[in-house]
C-alpha cells in the first residue's frame, strides 16, 4: 500500500486523500448520524403523541368525574321489574318475560334494534343503578336488531 501510494504524484494523493475523507464522513453520516437524528424525531414523534395521550385522558377524566357527580341515579325504591318496566316502556321496548331470581331479575326480548337496547342498558346503569351481571343476545331477522335472549339485571 505505501508501494502504491508512493507511486502517485502529489495531485493524485490529494485527490485520494480528499475522497478517503469524503468516504469516512459518508460512512459516519449514514452509519452513526442519520440514525441517531432518525430515532431522535421518532421519540420527540411519540413524546408529542404520548402527551396529547395525556391531556386527552385528563380532560375526559374530568369529564367523566363531573357527569357523574352530576348522573342522578334515582331512587330505587320500587322493586327491580317495576323499574325495568317503567324504563322499558319509556324506551318503547316490549318485554318478553320477566322472572325474578332472588336480588336479581331475568329479562327476555324477542326482538329489538341493537342501538336502542345499548341506549336502554346505559340508561338502566347511569341513571337506574342497575348493573347488567350477563347478556346472551343472538341475530334477529331483521338486519340491526337482536334478540335478548337473557338479561340478567340487579342492583
Amino acid at each position: 500500500m505505501k508501494v502504491w501510494w508512493q507511486q502517485l504524484n502529489t495531485r493524485e494523493q490529494r485527490l485520494v486523500s480528499i475522497m478517503a475523507i469524503l468516504v469516512t464522513i459518508f460512512i459516519l453520516y449514514s452509519a452513526i448520524w442519520q440514525p441517531l437524528n432518525e430515532s431522535l424525531s421518532k421519540a420527540s414523534k411519540k413524546l408529542i403523541r404520548q402527551q396529547a395521550l395525556l391531556t386527552w385522558v385528563a380532560d375526559n377524566t374530568a369529564q367523566y368525574k363531573h357527569a357523574k357527580r352530576n348522573s342522578q341515579v334515582s331512587n330505587n325504591s320500587g322493586s327491580l321489574s317495576g323499574i325495568v318496566n317503567k324504563s322499558a316502556n319509556a324506551y318503547k321496548l316490549t318485554i318478553t318475560r320477566m322472572q325474578p331470581q332472588g336480588d336479581n331479575l331475568q329479562v327476555w326480548i324477542d326482538s329489538v334494534p341493537f342501538t336502542k337496547l345499548l341506549f336502554w342498558l346505559e340508561h338502566l346503569a347511569n341513571k337506574e343503578g342497575l348493573q347488567v351481571q350477563g347478556i346472551d343476545l343472538t341475530h334477529a331477522e331483521r338486519t340491526g336488531e337482536v334478540k335478548v335472549r337473557r338479561l340478567q339485571l340487579a342492583k
